[in-house]
């Protein structure tokens, strides 16, 4: 072979063999890439299309002209409506106490379920259940269960684990039923944890007579309330418990009341909880064999920058909506958050705009559960 040909065929096989392995090591993210940035030509969201105006200022109350506003009837007697809420307790603590907080004074009773390990099998301490003494003045409207989780670590049964401990809320809800007299109507909030309604909204709920499911609209932060994706999540829900009901988190109507909540995805104190829940929750296949997608100081600085933790592009259904969140701008503003952060700055810096800093105060593992606190583990 002549000096010419080698000359042209040594670039070309080291390019080659360079393109080879990048695509073996990214095929999961290129494959997500073409995928999410065509989505608007294939696909449309299949969330509710009837969006209920909402309308609420401080001071006003669920009665007959709050409930005509949104075209609904009221409730004939309020104080036989139950309000319960339901929720899948994983390592967010924080959160927790916020949406218990914020939920105290419109609901009767708060389910709580939470296991051992994550969705993915990978072993997690019982958070609730160690910190039960943080919740004690919510204690009364608690009530909880463990369930025990996979003995093995399973990515790919993810969803059927997340799906048995769905089955397993709603069991226990029917559990609890028969406690109220038949004639009670039973609002059940069918939400995760980080989707927390604004109480005023479930006082709408409970004062009017919005039909049999209805869908909260909620603003969608991701971090803390700094970086906010938009008005697009919907799968929280209130339904009218009967006999048919069952816990859910899909579409159960397509009625959706608008801008009724928060939800604050990855919402986290410190970068252990954020390693946990990206090895942990149903979509841990993203991590596509990136380990270093778990590094601290990475996790780190994609949360002070406001870009997605598994380098994907957003989902969205639409072009505009692609192209406004890749690029997020922060919010400097702090109206119309939680009123328990604000009252607990010092606690809560963290989800303030401008807290984007981190805490790591446990050793932190990027092959394993989180190090350390993992000894009195139910197995």
């Amino acid at each position: 072979m002549s000096r010419r040909y080698r000359t042209i065929l040594l670039p070309v096989f080291l390019f080659t063999a360079v393109s080879f392995y990048f695509v073996s090591q990214n095929h999961y993210q290129l494959k997500n890439t073409l995928s999410y940035a065509t989505r608007p030509l294939w696909d449309k969201d299949d969330g509710p299309s009837n969006i209920i105006p909402h309308f609420f200022a401080d001071g006003m109350v669920a009665d007959e002209n709050m409930c005509k506003l949104h075209n609904w009837k009221p409730r004939e007697n309020t104080k036989n409506v139950k309000v319960l809420d339901a929720i899948l307790m994983s390592s967010e603590l924080d959160l927790l106490e916020v949406r218990l907080n914020e939920l105290d004074p419109v609901v009767d009773r708060f389910f709580i379920v939470e296991s051992n390990t994550t969705f993915t099998g990978l072993p997690k301490e019982k958070y609730f259940d160690k910190n039960r003494s943080r919740f004690e003045k919510f204690a009364k409207k608690i009530s909880y269960r463990f369930i025990p989780g996979p003995s093995e670590h399973n990515e790919a049964k993810a969803w059927d684990v997340e799906r048995d401990s769905r089955s397993a809320m709603h069991n226990f809800i029917r559990s609890h039923i028969t406690e109220f007299p038949p004639d009670t109507e039973k609002l059940v909030i069918m939400s995760d944890l980080d989707e927390i309604p604004f109480a005023h909204s479930i006082m709408l709920l409970k004062g009017c007579d919005f039909g049999q499911s209805i869908h909260l609209q909620m603003r969608n932060y991701i971090y803390s309330f700094e970086w906010m994706l938009g008005l697009n999540s919907w799968r929280a829900s209130v339904q009218l418990w009967n006999p048919l009901s069952y816990y859910r988190h899909s579409k159960s109507s397509e009625n959706v009341l608008a801008d009724s909540g928060w939800h604050c995805s990855f919402c986290f104190r410190d970068i252990s909880e954020f390693i946990q829940k990206m090895r942990g929750y149903s979509h841990s296949d993203r991590i596509g064999g990136r380990m270093d997608y778990l590094d601290p100081a990475r996790i780190q600085q994609t949360i002070c920058r406001g870009k997605d933790l598994f380098g994907m592009l957003p989902e969205a259904y639409s072009f505009s909506d692609l192209l406004s969140q890749m690029s997020l701008t922060p919010i400097t503003s702090g109206i119309g958050l939680p009123q328990f952060i604000l009252l607990n700055p010092d606690r809560f810096r963290f989800l303030l705009p401008g807290g984007c800093m981190r805490e790591t105060p446990k050793s932190t593992s990027t092959t394993g559960a989180v190090a350390g606190g993992f000894d009195d583990l139910e197995r």
